[in-house]
């Protein structure tokens, strides 16, 4: 269970994790070994699962969110594909979702030809997917990888 303390040093590296452990530790008010410990408990447990830099994906290509639609919902259908999703490099986030899609898919491609290959290969050649709708993103207006923790 979190205390206090764990749930502002996660706010706290969720916003900066750069931060050193002694500044954390002013914010925080304890020492940087007490910071460094709690990290090292929280990253062991799996509520801290890496630290990464977040790169502005913009600047890199073009962002898409597809939306899958089965013909059927079985386990095995959802297995095949969390599986073929999980090797497809250009997926970076996918989602179970509720409601007229079955899956939502984050995709980034370099160019929108490389989406039109993958949508080819991964997509439209899987039996088990009706069909597919992809937005493209024009502009990213609010993008925050932050929790709630209290």
């Amino acid at each position: 269970m979190l205390d206090a303390f764990d749930t502002a040093i996660l706010d706290i590296v969720q916003a900066d994790a750069g931060l050193s452990h002694e500044a954390i530790g002013n914010k925080v008010n304890l020492s940087a070994s007490s910071v460094r410990r709690r990290i090292a408990n929280m990253k062991q447990s799996g509520i801290i699962q890496r630290d990464v830099s977040i790169v502005n994906i913009e600047q890199f290509g073009v962002l898409l969110i597809v939306s899958v639609i089965l013909n059927e919902e079985t386990p095995e259908i959802y297995n095949d594909l969390d599986t073929i999703f999980e090797a497809e490099t250009l997926v970076k986030q996918s989602y179970h979702v509720s409601g007229e899609s079955d899956f939502v898919l984050i995709v980034h491609a370099s160019y929108m030809q490389s989406y039109e290959e993958c949508a080819r290969s991964v997509l439209m050649s899987n039996p088990s997917i009706n069909r597919f709708n992809t937005t493209v993103v024009y502009s990213r207006r609010k993008f925050d990888t932050s929790i709630t923790t209290a």
